[in-house]
């Protein structure tokens, strides 16, 4: 039958394409004939490359809509019918199908129906098609197939008339209100009761009034419904009154012999047409964009809604979903509005099935639609499968699986609590602690990083535990895995204090604060659980276990504030020399912009300009050197502290820009200048260690934190300071851990060879003066970066002088392992030479480049 059936569908759809050379019929050689067998070899040729095209595209892509519908299109055109049947199959499992699509599916099964299975095989189309989107059009056809190929109806034998009639009824209330296109079924129904009422010749007379009183029922039925050419059907309505003998109206009145309460319902009805034909010109524009047909549906929803008819804002709610299938707002908007105002369970859960599988990607829609079946008390095999459909949706985040977690959660708790001691409860304990478990998985597996701030989830998970499945150790075991990832949080510890506090458990309640109280919790929370204890054990304790508390408490606390201070200082101490540096930078700038105009200006001047004596250089600085090299020195500046970086340190920028006033002072205002600058390079923070402990064989994943919480019971931990590597800044498994006092650092010796992340500690005391060095620097934990060891292994102390552009040093004092023997003095001063010319200090003058160069090469 396939190949047959395949055979006719093609030369069906072929006749399209046929019509379309009709033009060519009388041009007729012979010859032109072969030339369109081979055009039509072409095009088979081209439809089969795009049919496997859209076939690969199709299996590669099963939720692309274009792609679907292509192939559908191209199939249908190429009469293939087996191919063309499985392909709408399997875009309807995936997407709803447009009511246009469901009259061409519909209408190419009816034309190859032959038998009554295949009739009843297109008829099962219908259902489907009707049942996806309102579609008054789709409807008629519905029911002029039925009535021409049931042949119960056809033959208008009982039991067909009684399947006919509800047919038509079901029609009225899927699209009878429609306001434009509802008129089309009103008057499908009429017209089968009028062929009924004709075909009854050999009827009794009691039979045919019978009918007539149905046809005249459908009239006056129709006339109480504000629809589209309202009047039209009133005239109607008088002919056929006319044809059985009965006037009705008359120049004075058009609704003369009607019953008054159908004459009332009528002027109604034009009133409510009236009120709506300027929101159906709105909606019927065809140059709206989106956007304003939208619009202009909510307008008319709002004006459906005020009615209080609820059949007819359904309607207006099915029409605007048509339009807008995948708008989720039409889609919320409307289930909300039935489940207020309509309460129907069966049709709430249709609206909401073809809700989620239009917009399967809201979450809402899945938790409302789960709500609804419980409502309409729906067995627990459908509510299962809608929630497993919900988890398969996509949502994007994890608040939305949250929810569906949390909606099912609560509808199986509402079903223990009505089921009372029901021995069905057991299966639903245990799918209610499967649901938690489950939730806790996903989220684990599909958003690592998400942590629910507010413990919605965990709350509720150890409330039904602890409370309605009676299970305190499942309760308890929630919290204790929640601790494992989320320790630090201080809400998780509160919440699981709460809990024990809430069943009475004073002891298990103790037994947290004591776990919880020493460790290192974000913000304040450690101040805040340290609280909360003394609170505890104030209301629930005796006064032993509050002294005891107390005697825990407060060192923790002071610890914890001591803590807090010093990074507060720290930070302020960052802000501030950020401030500081930027300050230094844009008066770096500026005066960088300075010096390029100034020698600009010089340099258009004659070569013999006078340079007062007080402004000369001194004999660190090469005379020979090009003005522009010059200038690019003196312009740069040495890291963030504005320090100038030149190849002589100490060298000042007097550029030709007029006499300082330490230049004009002679030599007294240059020593202050040097002495100045000397100061403001000697900024270094220098560490006595007097109280700190130096520890190696350190895990290089160890940090500070971790450090200070291994060092918390002796109490008094004041810094830690990793060293890392020079070149790679990588932790060197080494640091020293500065105590406040005596005790402490004691007690932090004691703790040497102790196993710290998995490493037998060294601890020992730092003795600064076995350095090689008379003091400390800024270690790498204060951000140095690359560097500072105290001169030997292990040793922290100021940076070397570095080479680089940004070393910060001093350069002076007893700091003087970098600096060669002899010159244990700023580098590039060194004994004044003999020229009178030299600006000297004292008995030190700068050296030359050469000089300096020299001296080094003297020393080696």
């Amino acid at each position: 039958m396939s190949s047959d059936d395949e055979k006719d569908f093609a030369a069906a759809g072929g006749q399209h394409r046929e019509n379309d050379d009709d033009d060519d019929d009388d041009d007729g050689p012979s010859s032109e004939a072969s030339d369109s067998g081979s055009e039509d070899e072409d095009d088979g040729e081209k439809v089969s490359a795009q049919l496997e095209q859209l076939e690969a595209a199709v299996a590669g892509n099963p939720n692309s809509y274009e792609a679907h519908f292509q192939y559908v299109t191209v199939l249908r055109k190429a009469g293939l019918l087996e191919k063309l049947r499985t392909a709408r199959e399997a875009m309807n499992a995936v997407f709803p199908l447009t009511s246009s699509m469901w009259h061409e599916w519909c209408q190419d099964e009816a034309r190859l129906a032959s038998c009554a299975e295949d009739f009843l095989s297109v008829e099962v189309l219908y259902e489907r098609g009707v049942g996806e989107y309102l579609s008054a059009s789709l409807w008629v056809d519905y029911l002029e197939f039925v009535e021409e190929n049931d042949l119960s109806v056809a033959q208008c034998t009982p039991p067909g008339i009684t399947k006919m009639r509800a047919l038509c009824e079901r029609a009225l209330a899927a699209a009878g209100l429609h306001f434009t296109e509802g008129g089309k079924v009103w008057e499908a129904y009429r017209e089968f009761e009028q062929a009924l009422l004709i075909s009854m010749v050999e009827a009794s007379q009691e039979a045919k009034s019978k009918q007539v009183e149905i046809v005249r029922s459908l009239f006056r039925r129709q006339l109480t419904v504000p629809l589209a050419n309202h009047n039209l059907l009133l005239e109607e309505y008088k002919d056929w009154e006319q044809q059985q003998g009965v006037q009705v109206g008359d120049d004075s009145d058009d609704l003369i012999g009607l019953p008054n309460g159908v004459a009332l319902a009528y002027k109604k009805a034009v009133q409510m047409c009236r009120a709506r034909e300027p929101y159906e010109a709105q909606i019927a524009c065809e140059t709206l964009v989106q956007g304003d047909l939208l619009q202009h549906y909510l307008g008319y929803i709002a004006l459906e809604e005020a009615t209080g008819e609820p059949a007819r804002a359904q309607i207006l709610y099915e029409r605007a979903v048509s339009e807008f299938p995948v708008t989720q707002d039409i889609w919320l908007k409307y289930t909300e509005y039935l489940d207020v105002n309509l309460k129907v369970a069966s049709v709430i859960r249709k609206v909401y099935a073809r809700a989620v599988r239009n917009c399967p990607w809201v979450a809402t829609l899945w938790t409302k639609y789960m709500l609804a079946l419980e409502r309409g008390s729906a067995p627990e095999t459908e509510l299962a499968a809608v929630f497993e459909q919900a988890l398969l949706s996509g949502f994007q985040t994890p608040n939305e699986y949250e929810e569906v977690f949390l909606t099912r959660a609560h509808g199986l708790r509402r079903r223990i609590m009505a089921a009372g001691s029901d021995a069905d409860n057991k299966l639903d304990f245990a799918v209610l602690h499967e649901t938690f478990d489950r939730a806790a998985q996903f989220v684990a597996k599909y958003f690592p990083d998400f942590f629910d701030q507010s413990l919605r989830l965990p709350l509720y998970w150890t409330h039904l535990e602890a409370q309605v499945l009676k299970d305190v150790a499942a309760a308890r075991g929630v919290w204790e895995n929640l601790i494992k990832t989320h320790g630090r949080m201080p809400e998780v510890w509160l919440s699981y204090i709460s809990m024990e506090i809430l069943l009475g458990n004073v002891k298990e309640t103790r037994a947290i604060y004591r776990r919880c109280y020493s460790r290192r919790l974000e913000g304040t929370g450690t101040e805040v659980l340290c609280r909360k204890w003394l609170q505890f054990e104030e209301e629930y304790g005796t006064l032993e276990d509050y002294d005891r508390a107390v005697l825990k408490v407060g060192p923790r606390v002071a610890e914890v504030q001591a803590m807090q201070h010093q990074q507060e200082q720290k930070t302020s101490q960052n802000a501030v020399s950020f401030l500081e540096e930027a300050k230094a930078q844009g008066a770096g700038e500026r005066k960088s912009k300075t010096s390029k105009v100034t020698t600009k200006s010089a340099a258009t001047k004659s070569a013999d300009v006078h340079v007062p004596k007080s402004r000369k250089r001194g004999v660190g600085f090469s005379e020979h050197e090009s003005s522009a090299k010059r200038q690019k020195g003196r312009t740069e500046t040495n890291g963030p502290s504005g320090v100038k970086d030149t190849d002589h340190p100490m060298e000042q920028a007097d550029v030709i820009t007029g006499p300082s006033p330490e230049m004009e002072g002679g030599q007294e205002g240059t020593r202050k200048s040097m002495q100045s600058q000397s100061q403001s390079l000697n900024t270094a923070v220098v560490y006595t260690d007097q109280c700190t402990a130096f520890l190696s064989n350190l895990s290089f994943e160890a940090t500070e934190e971790q450090i200070k919480e291994f060092f918390v019971s002796c109490g008094g931990v004041k810094d830690v300071r990793l060293l890392r590597d020079r070149a790679t800044s990588r932790p060197r498994g080494l640091a020293y851990v500065e105590f406040e006092d005596e005790q402490s650092l004691e007690a932090a010796v004691a703790k040497n060879k102790e196993e710290f992340l998995g490493r037998p500690l060294s601890v020992a005391r730092s003795d600064p003066k076995s350095g090689r060095s008379g003091g400390r620097g800024s270690g790498s934990a204060r951000g140095q970066g690359a560097g500072g060891g105290r001169g030997g292994l292990g040793q922290a102390g100021p940076p070397m002088i570095s080479h680089r552009r940004g070393g910060h040093v001093k350069l002076t004092g007893t700091n003087t392992f970098a600096v060669p023997r002899t010159v244990a003095r700023p580098l590039g001063w060194g004994t004044p030479h003999g020229d009178s010319s030299t600006t000297s200090i004292g008995d030190q003058a700068p050296k030359s480049n050469s000089e300096f160069r020299n001296m080094f090469l003297e020393k080696k």
